[in-house]
This record gives structure tokens, C-alpha cells and sequence, in this order.
């Protein structure tokens, strides 16, 4: 019985453990004083404008969670590992809008810095199908359902 307890609740920790890393990720870049009280509000409500304390704060969560590399952009595959892999995301869907917004963002030519490219390769994220799943997975994680 212990141990049908302990494989349950290691379980339920592996299922949680990518909420956790999410919420220290963006405690550690709110933290840093990359963003205001007041602008922390908008992330809370997924606005993201385009500017520096935004750019660098979309630039250290996702470097945090070890999901983009200045030099490659997003890693797909980890990203769709860490929200739960192919049974709760859509591969077919997340790779292409994830890669395309990566070569779209990266061949920008205003794009002068890795955070400027992070940044503008997630908003465009966000204006796909996946973003409407990001914004709802980051609401569960916000809320504590997830």
C-alpha cells in the first residue's frame, strides 16, 4: 500500500513539476526587476508590448526554462516535452508555428538582439493556435490547475 502511495505521488509531482519550473521561472525574471508591479499585471494578463523590460523579461523565462538558445532560437521539441508532450499538445500544429515564427522572427532585420528575436518569435507564437493553448496552459498554472 506504501508503495502504490509513493508511485502516485511521484506521479502527481512529474505531472506538476513543469508548473513549478514555470512559476520559479517567472518569479526569478519578475525578481530581477526586470518588470515593473504595474507591467507584471499585463504578463498576468498575457499582453506583452513591445518594449525593453517586456523584451527582456519573455528573453530570461523562456532562457530560464532552458526553452530558447540565443544562438538557435526555440527548441521545439523541448517545448513540447515540457507542456506535456504529444498527448497534450499538438505536434502537428505547435512544430511549424514554433519553427516559423523562429525563422520568421530571426530573419527580421530589426531583430538586432536575442531578446528582441525571442520576444518577437513569441508573440507570434501567440497569434497562432498555439498561443491560444499557451495562454490557457499559463492561466491553469497561474490559477494552480495545472
Amino acid at each position: 500500500m506504501v508503495q502504490i502511495m509513493l508511485l502516485a505521488t511521484t506521479m502527481l509531482d512529474a505531472q506538476r513539476r513543469p508548473s513549478r519550473l514555470v512559476m520559479q521561472a517567472r518569479e526569478q525574471c519578475f525578481s530581477s526587476g526586470r518588470l515593473r508591479p504595474e507591467q507584471r499585471r499585463h504578463v498576468d494578463r498575457h499582453e506583452f508590448p513591445d518594449r525593453p523590460d517586456v523584451r527582456s523579461y519573455v528573453h530570461c523565462f523562456w532562457t530560464r526554462l532552458h526553452l530558447w538558445q540565443d544562438a538557435h532560437g526555440f527548441n521545439v521539441q523541448a517545448i513540447v516535452y515540457m507542456f506535456g508532450g504529444p498527448e497534450h499538445v499538438n505536434v502537428e500544429q505547435a512544430v511549424p508555428a514554433i519553427n516559423g515564427c523562429n525563422a520568421s522572427a530571426r530573419s527580421n532585420r530589426t531583430v538586432a538582439s536575442p531578446q528582441k528575436w525571442c520576444y518577437e518569435a513569441f508573440v507570434c507564437v501567440l497569434r497562432t493556435p498555439v498561443g491560444v493553448w499557451y495562454r490557457r496552459y499559463m492561466s491553469d498554472v497561474l490559477n494552480g490547475n495545472a
